[in-house]
């Protein structure tokens, strides 16, 4: 028996799970997925609640959903990894495997910024509610959208959060008391795509009035003045405050030497193996950052697909599955309009040059696209 185990329940977990079942039906193994959550949510739908579009249990779905495929989970939090054992500690026992698979994302760490209380984001299931109710009490002033850092899930979710939040505020009447402000560490929205892209996001935030300061590095916030204060010392007011919470890395990385001058592990960039564990295999936004591809679902995605290949490759012998695809899609939702852009991360993976991006589609029916593409995800990977 193949002991195949899964660590994360987000889109690369699930994904890789389902592709596993898929591939070895019939073959002696056994899957499982362990998560602390309950729940599988659907990410990208997180600005929606927070805008009060959505209910939190209509962009979730139950893991042990899983079951009915013949994958075992597990409700459990990861301890340590232990590769020299091939092993995982959980706060209940321990798991072996023969093959692993971490895809354990992004941590939260507000903590790291001083005065981020005073702030709200739909980077979590509880603050996305919380944001709901900051904006139903907002009767107009500064709403300020504040990067953190380089590093977070979902690069164009402060933009989105900006368009979605004027469509809001002139539906409630309150646009022209308010002043919508992103700031962020780029010199440009969504520099890193190019200019066909930051070019077409920054004409659209400029119809809507939203204005961005760039190279704004985010040093505190005095919650009693109530001012966003930058590392050069700029202060800029708020009355409602939206910042992206500091993200690092899953804390069990430390549990795989060795890693990069970044604290990476060291991976195989063609196959997302470890360099001293070629049994473990690491996906998604823990390790995307240094292979120069964004920390988004999407990536996750074409990477577990990938990986899962692999595993079945090994245990079935000459299995030829799709190759990994490293191209990223995902449509921005501004409210009244939505963009759908894709981009191609080969050179710069190969650091040859920068990602080639361009926009497949824009309008309200890519936006139409957003939510069929949400319902297709979960009758796919979790009916």
């Amino acid at each position: 028996m193949t002991r195949i185990l899964i660590l994360g329940g987000g889109s690369g977990g699930v994904v890789a799970a389902n592709r596993l079942v898929k591939n070895l039906k019939g073959e002696e193994v056994e899957i499982t997925l362990v998560d602390r959550s309950p729940y599988h949510y659907f990410m990208p739908s997180f600005p929606w609640v927070a805008l009060g579009y959505k209910e939190l249990d209509q962009v979730r779905r139950p893991l042990k959903n899983l079951k009915r495929k013949g994958i075992r989970v597990i409700q459990d939090e990861v301890v340590r990894i232990l590769p020299e054992e091939k092993t995982v500690e959980l706060r209940e026992g321990k798991l072996a495997y023969d093959f692993l698979v971490v895809s354990l994302g992004a941590e939260l760490h507000d903590q790291l910024l001083e005065g981020f209380d005073a702030a709200h984001h739909p980077w979590s299931p509880e603050a996305s509610l919380r944001m709901r109710e900051a904006i139903r009490a907002f009767q107009g002033g500064d709403v300020v959208i504040g990067v953190t850092g380089p590093y977070y899930r979902c690069p164009p979710a402060p933009y989105e959060v900006a368009g979605q939040l004027d469509f809001v505020l002139r539906s409630r009447r309150l646009r022209h008391r308010s002043r919508i402000t992103v700031l962020h560490p780029d010199p440009a929205p969504l520099a890193g795509m190019g200019p066909a892209i930051s070019g077409l996001i920054t004409e659209i935030l400029g119809n809507k009035g939203v204005e961005f300061v760039g190279q704004f590095r985010v040093a505190r916030i005095d919650r009693e003045r109530r001012v966003v204060v930058s590392t050069e010392g700029q202060e800029v007011p708020f009355d409602l405050l939206i910042m992206v919470p500091p993200h690092k890395p899953s804390r069990l990385l430390a549990d795989l030497p060795p890693h990069d001058a970044r604290g990476f592990p060291r991976v195989d960039p063609e196959t997302f193996r470890h360099e001293r564990f070629p049994e473990i295999f690491l996906i998604g936004d823990m390790i995307n950052p240094s292979l120069n591809l964004p920390p988004a679902g999407v990536v996750a995605h074409f990477q577990a697909e990938f990986v899962a290949n692999e595993i079945t490759a090994e245990i079935k012998g000459g299995y030829v599955g799709e190759s990994f695809n490293p191209v990223a899609m995902c449509i921005m939702d501004f409210g009244d309009d939505a963009v759908l852009p894709m981009c191609d991360f080969r050179q710069i993976m190969k650091l040859e040059g920068p990602p080639s991006c361009g926009v497949l589609g824009r309008g309200k029916a890519v936006r139409l696209a957003k939510m069929l593409f949400e319902a297709l995800w979960f009758a796919q990977l979790l009916s």
